[in-house]
């Protein structure tokens, strides 16, 4: 039961690898869909990368508790919680007073923001799935990575789709860059 939400993701690994899809490097943004259309799978959404900060972000353990699937909430934390964090439009997300790996003195771990030195409990209770989806609901194609990296602090606004015990998923409609991460 704890892996459902690692389950959620690797199902979503496995409909963007059986989808196909650009490599990140010539995927781009696209402008806005012309009104009453949708935007290609294959590109994020205009305004998605916001300039300026949403105001009243709450890291992502504390804006779990008293939240319900249609809520609009603003997270704060770090991209991490398993060692392959993007897949199409989802990314991984942990509670900002969670330290990755190599935020912890002698681990030398290959990838810190699998947060592995947590026990798998913990990692749970304190990560977020975070989505960018089409108009038909569904994870876009289109890779948030290259844009944004492993173990930076970021701030996502959106739409809570499914909050329990073991999943805290939100669609994204805005995330903005806090801090990129720098190692030392």
């Amino acid at each position: 039961m704890r892996y459902v939400l690692s389950a959620l993701f690797l199902a979503a690994i496995a409909f963007v690898a059986g989808c196909g899809g650009k490599d990140a490097a010539t995927q781009k943004t696209a402008p806005a869909p012309a009104r009453g259309s949708a935007a290609p799978a294959d590109v994020l959404p205009a305004g998605l990368m916001l300039a300026a900060a949403p105001e009243g972000a709450k890291d992502v353990a504390a804006a779990k508790k008293g939240v319900k699937e249609g809520d609009e909430v603003i997270l704060r934390g770090r991209v991490g919680g398993d060692a392959k964090v993007f897949v199409g439009g989802t990314m991984l997300m942990m509670d900002a007073s969670m330290q990755s790996c190599d935020m912890k003195p002698d681990d030398h771990c290959e990838t810190p923001w699998d947060y592995c030195c947590d026990a798998p409990e913990t990692i749970q209770q304190n990560r977020a799935l975070i989505q960018v989806v089409g108009a038909d609901g569904k994870p876009l194609k289109a890779t948030l990575e290259g844009r944004i990296s492993p173990l930076d602090m970021v701030i996502v606004k959106g739409k809570v789709q499914k909050a329990d015990e073991k999943n805290f998923i939100v669609n994204a409609s805005g995330i903005y860059i806090e801090q990129k991460f720098k190692k030392g």
